[in-house]
């Protein structure tokens, strides 16, 4: 892969991570603005992740069926503008729910389109610097977004920032019409008319429980953050620099991952990644000051380095012909998480309160731990 593709691919997947990652810590705020508790606020989350996963997911039924994947990245891309700005003015629930769903639709479609292409241009050798490298613009977004929505929402308000937010995702369908596809393939296209394609391996299902379980904690603690933290009487800039901060600190990590599983392996870095993703969710149990969610979420955001080895991993157990279908599925895990984590703590909280919530989360991130175990890590395992 040429560096001007590597790093086109890093600045598709920047901006969406840059908008999903800003608004995330303050939409939950927002919605509490116009009228929504607790538990609606985690169902109009869930709902926005139920089409976040859905745009992830219909990411492999366009690469495998289209064999198309830079056209519908402008398309998602170019919908994102008008959708970040009207957030700014709507009046209910019901319309920010609706637009919300719509954008994270974009940004799921969009996000698993880019993995995919990255996928089937990097070689063998490399994937997981490929994949550690585009994970990093996670942290990085997270670092631009959480900074720059907080400081421009505490300086003009809500308004002033979606459309400040608008004009800056314009910068992802021009980024995308610079990218060079190659139709890698181009010669599976007939025989895929005659074969039934290959499964994916018992492996592979094993590791989507694993990122599904691994997810739904992290979603859990992002809905608790920016609720007691506006509870508390912090500011919208105190509550998304954690995540900032949480990208700061986690930015060499994917990279680093990345790399050095691809000479060591990929299981001994999700260990470490779902370990340290529990220790934060405990650490946010007992967070009351803002430097305790600031190490939360710093803690959370190293975690977050476990995707890209994610990634990489599924590279190495499926199918060459199943690569673009893999990622696709294996992406909707978090999503799907998300939605079953915003759902269930948006109830929990609103009927239990906060200490059984942490509890039930803890145990299911144990639980995705556990899930790795079976795994065997072998490179292009036919199902």
């Amino acid at each position: 892969m040429t560096r001007k593709q590597l790093a086109l691919f890093f600045v598709c997947s920047l901006i969406p991570w840059t908008c999903g990652n800003g608004l995330l810590p303050l939409l939950p705020v927002y919605a509490a603005r116009l009228g929504a508790n607790s538990a609606v606020a985690g169902y109009y989350l869930a709902f926005a992740y139920i089409a976040i996963a859905f745009g992830a997911i219909s990411a492999g039924w366009v690469s495998d069926g289209l064999h198309r994947r830079k056209l519908p990245l402008i398309i998602a891309g170019s919908l994102m503008v008008p959708l970040v700005w009207l957030l700014g003015h709507v009046h209910t629930i019901w319309e920010l729910t609706v637009f919300t769903a719509i954008i994270w639709l974009c940004g799921g479609l969009g996000l698993a389109l880019i993995s995919i292409l990255a996928g089937l241009s990097a070689g063998e050798n490399e994937r997981g610097k490929i994949f550690g490298l585009l994970a990093l613009a996670n942290g990085l977004g997270a670092l631009i977004g959480g900074l720059g929505v907080g400081w421009l929402v505490d300086r003009w308000g809500y308004i002033t920032m979606f459309n400040i937010l608008a004009i800056f995702s314009a910068a992802w369908p021009l980024a995308t019409l610079l990218l060079k596809e190659k139709d890698t393939r181009q010669p599976q296209v007939i025989n895929t008319q005659q074969e039934k394609s290959p499964g994916m391996g018992k492996n592979f299902y094993w590791l989507f429980a694993a990122t599904l379980l691994f997810a739904i904690p992290g979603f859990f603690a992002a809905l608790i953050r920016s609720l007691v933290m506006n509870k508390l009487g912090f500011s919208p800039l105190d509550i998304s620099s954690t995540g900032a901060i949480g990208g700061l600190v986690a930015m060499p990590f994917p990279l680093l991952m990345g790399w050095i599983s691809d000479r060591i392996g990929r299981k001994t870095f999700l260990y470490t990644a779902y370990l340290l993703g529990f220790a934060s969710f405990v650490l946010l149990a007992f967070s009351t000051a803002l430097w305790h969610f600031l190490a939360a979420f710093a803690l959370n955001g190293i975690a977050m380095g476990g995707y890209g080895v994610g990634n990489a991993l599924v590279t190495d157990l499926v199918p060459d012909k199943s690569i673009g279908k893999g990622l696709a599925v294996i992406a909707s895990a978090e999503w799907i998480g998300a939605v079953i984590g915003f759902a269930t703590a948006g109830y929990l909280l609103q009927n239990l309160g906060l200490a059984p919530t942490f509890i039930i989360g803890g145990c299911v991130a144990l639980a995705a731990v556990g899930l790795l175990i079976p795994i065997q890590n072998r490179s292009r395992q036919i199902g």
